[in-house]
């Protein structure tokens, strides 16, 4: 009763997650696994005693059999919050699937909450009272238990989700490497850049966030534990790049080595969740002159729909691909993409390799099954989406209601188009399904929200639409920083599905007429009338 402890898929990933609890609570470099978090060694705490006191109390104890390490520590708050950050921010996750088939291992018995396929998934629109399966918003594939199950052979699924991206992006299968979750493939982005500086023998250098990003990513990059520092680019405009370009430029010239001290640039193609379009032919030029890394989530864009490996303007790019590729929202899975012609290609790969643990990572293998099925029908999926989210966000920007749309058509259209992939047979080149509105002032966001007939939920990239008020949900204790970089608390996002435009144009419509304020809704009446 004096222990807890949080599970992770490896050790390494155990060590890290030790590492990093000692620093963050116990303010301690002492017997650290991993002094800089991106070199991984033996564990050297299997035999500490857990009742001394500091960071001896915290171990890592070796579950291998059941496919899990278990970091265990004190059960007190600031440890465990300590514990739930790294989980968080790192990305480095046991899945249920991973926890199903170690309790098995185990032979711990527990009540499964979902034997079968759930009955109460978002109905399609207009459909609510009825209960076939025609009536959900779900794709062809359709996986169960039993056709899961068929790709028995370890390697087939990973194999298969691999060649699929590398077929997609245009790079080498041996350059896609798989991660548990979209936010690890951001971390071993990080762990990967630190690494390649640590290995050209020079100094520690901070990390740069370009862009107002997914909360996740400025969180761990501004944690000391996980970085060396960072530098935060919240607007990612034209501003943004003449400040990167001084700080750059001055930091160089003060130092004898002339490094600018930066070891990996982040940015979103588009932003989450502003929709914003980096410049990114300027940051490449930035990255070649000052030597750091270009990391790019194009979660949101898709690689589908852009290409920003080639030539080399990206160096890695990182994808949740728990988000559209997977589309049922019943797997969490990430990968990183290297481009292969970028300026350290070949010994980014091999680091990676190293620094990740193979091209499979932490990735269950149920995970992957699960990944594998659902992302067959991921392109023509991906266009119909595109065409939808377009329809809706053309009209939406016309509505009297709406103050601002947020989406790659409007927002940095040029920046956005220059990377166009429109070469992917069965597919559809678009802007993405994400887009995200603030109302007028005569408009109730509340009412708004509260009557809009859809599924509501903080994730995106799923096969039914979603709605969520995401600055409350993402950045409810700091408005006020949100709101610095124009990020509104009454910022609606939407996450765009399978549904036709015709079946969800008039549930936005009913739920702006509802918002609408008496005042507004007389003069519309007038108007209309008139």
């Amino acid at each position: 009763k004096n222990q807890d402890c949080i599970l992770m898929p490896s050790k390494p990933a155990a060590n890290r997650c030790r590492d990093f609890i000692v620093k963050a609570y116990y303010d301690s470099d002492g017997d650290l696994i991993s002094p800089d978090n991106c070199v991984d060694v033996e564990d050297r705490c299997d035999h500490l005693d857990m009742e001394t006191q500091g960071h001896r109390r915290v171990k890592v104890m070796d579950l291998e059999s059941a496919g899990v390490h278990a970091v265990i520590f004190p059960a007190e708050t600031g440890v465990a919050i300590e514990a739930k950050s790294y989980w968080q921010h790192t990305g480095e996750i046991v899945s249920s699937r991973r926890a199903a088939s170690a309790l098995q291992e185990l032979n711990i018995s527990y009540d499964k909450i979902t034997a079968s396929f759930p009955s109460d998934l978002c109905p399609i629109l207009g459909k609510s009272s009825s209960k076939s399966d025609s009536d959900y918003c779900l794709h062809k594939s359709h996986p169960s238990s039993s056709n899961i199950g068929t790709l028995t052979d370890r390697g087939v699924a990973f194999d298969t989700v691999r060649s699929r991206i590398s077929k997609i992006s245009g790079q080498p299968v041996e350059n896609v490497f798989l991660c548990p979750s979209g936010m690890q493939s951001i971390h071993a982005a990080l762990r990967l850049s630190r690494r390649l500086r640590h290995e050209q023998h020079k100094p520690k250098g901070e990390t740069a966030v370009f862009g107002f990003p997914y909360l996740d990513t400025l969180k761990m990059a501004g944690r000391k534990e996980l970085s060396d520092g960072v530098e935060f680019f919240g607007f990612g405009d034209a501003r943004d790049i003449n400040t990167l370009k001084f700080l750059l430029k001055t930091r160089a010239e003060a130092s004898k080595s002339k490094d600018a001290g930066i070891t990996c640039l982040f940015t979103e193609f588009p932003s989450n969740p502003l929709l914003n379009v980096p410049d990114l032919i300027k940051l490449r030029s930035l990255a070649d002159e000052y030597n750091f890394l270009l990391a790019v989530d194009d979660t949101l864009g898709n690689f589908a729909n852009v290409d920003l490996l080639a030539h080399g303007v990206a160096d890695v790019i990182c994808t949740s691909l728990t988000k559209l590729f997977n589309g049922r929202g019943d797997a969490i899975a990430g990968s990183v993409v290297i481009g292969k012609e970028g300026r350290y290609a070949d010994e980014l790969v091999r680091l990676l390799k190293t620094v990740h643990n193979g091209n499979h990572g932490d990735l269950w293998i149920t995970d992957a099954q699960a990944l594998a099925h659902n992302s067959e029908d991921f392109l023509e999926r991906s266009s119909r989406v595109n065409e939808t989210a377009e329809r809706l966000a053309d009209w939406l920007k016309e509505r009297d209601e709406v103050e601002s749309v947020f989406y790659p058509k409007f927002t940095q259209p040029d920046l956005y188009n220059r990377f166009a992939r429109k070469n992917v047979d069965n597919h559809t080149f678009g802007y993405g399904g994400l887009f995200a509105i603030v109302l007028k002032e005569n408009v109730c966001e509340r009412t708004f929200y509260d009557s809009l007939e859809i599924c509501k939920g903080p994730s995106l990239g799923t096969n039914f639409t979603l709605a969520c008020p995401y600055t409350l949900l993402a950045h409810y204790h700091e408005l006020e920083f949100a709101q610095a970089y124009d990020v509104s608390p009454r910022l609606i996002r939407v996450a765009v599905g399978l549904e036709e435009f015709e079946q969800i144009k008039p549930v936005f419509e009913r739920a702006l007429q509802s918002a609408k304020l008496e005042g507004a809704k007389s003069n519309t009446e007038t108007n209309t009338t008139g």
